[in-house]
């Protein structure tokens, strides 16, 4: 089967360093012109996948194809530099000895040099005047640049970004990941972004495809992967909710923080984030607040039930609470899933 629009397809894709088995029947599609992310946390596979697709290492099994051709199989091999991939990796990985525009340059083939696209890249990214710069001499953010406009300079028909704002600085990170995703979406760029950080696989990508164990067990918009997702794993894996144990009976399930409509019976896993659930200060509640951590454009509410079980919820900054206060509760949205 062709798909016009299908950029990357792995299937079954298997890698193994010793005895360390890191994929595990890896599948994903990538599409043209979006940007997708791979979130997962340290250890699950995520570089592996990247260095799979750009050819720096080779799988032990299955298969890569990129516009319908095979970069790798049991019998067909690509090497990296004849893929068409842009890579952006973590560290970086400038040249020390390298001026920002020999950087950039480095790969261009003469023809390329000589119809601009040096120049281009350089306006497009915003680095004429850091061109006859070192690496070293440039910020942290401008060295980030800097390697992504080396990746865009051949023109890839994919870019692959592996956790490229960690080594920044929380308020640096934002803004340069703002211009990233500016950049790309106004090139039309199809990306590839892994990280372990859920807010940023959420506020950046199109579609974002959860890996654990060496495997892919969902992928769905960021906000079907919030709302919905397949597992208690997957909800962890994007937020911060309550899993409570529930048991289903005639289309509802029973847990220590009410009773929910559902759409299935037996024993499930019952997934209520911390903005579903709103507090109301009430000195006849069944409810009390054990802490409270205050952000200033929210809080988190920690309390319990009489049981002693505890719970969180995220309310706004304009009520304040305190330990021992008595709260009801009011539930809004849950997500079931079997346990």
């Amino acid at each position: 089967m062709v798909f016009d629009n299908l950029i990357i397809r792995a299937r079954d894709v298997a890698k193994k360093y010793g005895d360390e088995q890191v994929l595990t029947s890896f599948n994903i599609d990538i599409w043209k012109g979006g940007i997708f992310g791979i979130l997962g946390m340290s250890g699950s596979g995520k570089t592996t996948a990247l260095r799979l697709i750009a050819g720096f290492d080779r799988p032990d099994s299955g298969r890569i194809e990129m516009s319908n051709k095979v970069l790798v199989d049991d019998n067909d091999w690509v090497a990296p530099e004849d893929r068409n991939i842009g890579m952006v990796f973590q560290d970086y990985a400038l040249f020390p000895h390298l001026t920002v525009e020999k950087n950039i340059s480095f790969g261009l083939n003469k023809d390329q040099v000589k119809n601009g696209r040096v120049e281009e890249v350089l306006e497009l990214c915003s680095l004429k005047s850091y061109r006859n710069k070192f690496p070293q001499e440039v910020s942290g953010g401008q060295q980030q640049r800097v390697a992504l406009a080396r990746a865009l300079a051949p023109n890839p028909e994919i870019i692959l970004l592996d956790e490229p704002f960690t080594s920044l600085d929380a308020h640096m990170a934002r803004d340069l990941r703002e211009e990233v995703v500016s950049l790309l979406r106004s090139t039309e760029t199809t990306a590839v972004l892994v990280t372990h950080d859920q807010e940023e696989a959420l506020s950046v990508c199109d579609i974002v495809s959860v890996l654990e164990d060496g495997k892919i067990i969902q992928s769905a918009t960021p906000q079907e992967i919030y709302l919905n997702p397949v597992s208690k794993n997957v909800a962890n894996s994007v937020g911060d909710p309550n899993i409570l144990q529930g048991e289903s009976s005639d289309g509802r399930v029973r847990t220590k923080l009410g009773t929910f409509v559902c759409a299935y019976d037996g024993k499930l896993n019952v997934s209520i984030r911390p903005e579903c659930i709103l507090l109301k200060l009430d000195s006849k509640g069944d409810y009390r607040v054990r802490d409270c951590i205050f952000y200033g454009h929210d809080q988190i509410v920690t309390f319990e039930n009489k049981e002693g079980d505890i719970f969180r919820s995220r309310m706004g900054p304009t009520t304040i609470y305190e330990s021992g206060d008595a709260i009801d509760i009011e539930v809004t949205e849950v997500t079931t899933f079997p346990t």
